[in-house]
């Protein structure tokens, strides 16, 4: 799409949030709506619709790719969560990742078949929704492959070869498996007539890599993070998507204007950063997007109903007056929790309201 319609969207002065797993699980069977393509077109449409967002997307879940890729190499569904690599995968591992399909998975295959919905719905002119697709990124996927991604992170960092090091060794022979899982989990959805992918890197952060070895010139950020996606942005642009592009965790202002390569059409960050702080490192082209702390809002002690007015208020505030086209939204997927579903809906219906 053109640019002019993410920088369109933020001059109309909409609050948007991800509310998708919030109006899922109004539903009396949420799990079973995540395997049905119809049911989920129907979800992602609602949610759209009753936030007034032109953006109809998927439930923020990051396990899907990970959740492929065992099922490829065998792992019990059972063990998926707690599964990691202890050596590097095996020629057989990966000939059989590669050989898998992403619509084999149930839930992959259900946000494809909605993309499809949508997007045929949008060709026909019978509704005007933005079909996005979704999207853990290449780093964040290699996290969660490993038991602790932060000490090899650190020693590549450092200098420290896979030649001298089994950890980064691991490090460095999964990186390639990871980006192709989610090259091929974005043609996919692509393919089903996403116009936009939602890519979601929240391992990115200053956290699994050390501010000071950046600073002294360390290539480890750009070597997994930056490089990586930039190879899946020139996917996008090749089949005409956009990026929006999504980072919830703690930034250094290197890091944010490091993803100014990558130039998203929106970009998306989570409550540990100051959107006015920040935004002098995002090029004006790209939509700020963010960031109130929806991860709280089951707490009225963490989040008060009272104090969202303010909330709102600075980051309008502030944002207005450094010009920089922004939408206040959540800071990732409102997430839906037994018992509170009521306090967090009534705290999304407030800071959408104007």
């Amino acid at each position: 799409m053109k640019r002019d319609f993410y920088l369109d969207m933020a001059k109309s002065g909409r609050r948007l949030p991800i509310a998708t797993h919030l109006v899922l699980h109004e539903k009396a069977d949420p799990e079973a709506i995540l395997l049905s393509g119809p049911r989920m077109t129907a979800v992602m449409a609602e949610t759209a619709r009753r936030f007034e967002s032109p953006l109809a997307l998927p439930v923020m879940d990051l396990t899907l790719e990970k959740d492929f890729m065992l099922r490829a190499i065998g792992v019990a569904a059972a063990d998926a969560a707690a599964y990691h690599f202890e050596e590097p995968p095996s020629p057989s591992q990966l000939a059989a990742v590669e050989a898998a399909s992403i619509l084999d998975h149930p839930r992959m295959a259900a946000n494809c078949s909605a993309l499809r919905e949508l997007a045929r719905d949008r060709g026909s002119g019978r509704a005007e929704l933005v079909p996005v697709g979704m999207s853990i990124g290449p780093f964040s996927l290699l996290s969660k492959m490993l038991r602790d991604p932060i000490v090899p992170i650190y020693l590549a960092g450092s200098g420290t070869s896979p030649e001298d090091s089994e950890e980064v060794a691991l490090l460095q022979s999964l990186l390639p498996l990871c980006e192709s899982v989610i090259r091929r989990s974005c043609e996919a959805q692509i393919d089903a007539g996403a116009a936009a992918v939602f890519v979601c890197e929240p391992a990115a952060n200053s956290v699994f890599f050390s501010p000071n070895q950046l600073e002294e010139g360390s290539t480890v950020w750009d070597d997994f993070v930056i490089e990586p996606n930039k190879r899946l942005k020139k996917l996008f642009e090749s089949r005409g998507v956009d990026l929006i592009f999504h980072d919830c965790g703690s930034l250094s202002t290197a890091m944010v204007a490091s993803f100014a390569v990558l130039d998203p059409a929106m970009i998306s960050f989570g409550s540990p950063v100051k959107l006015w702080e920040v935004e002098s490192f995002v090029p004006k082209t790209t939509v700020i997007y963010g960031n109130l702390p929806t991860k709280k809002f089951y707490s009225d002690e963490e989040v008060p109903l009272d104090a969202l007015p303010g909330m709102v208020g600075e980051i309008e505030s502030r944002l207005r007056a450094s010009a920089h086209p922004f939408i206040v939204g959540s800071e990732c997927d409102v997430l839906s929790m037994p018992g509170y579903e009521d306090v967090i809906m009534r705290k999304v219906k407030a800071f959408c309201s104007r």
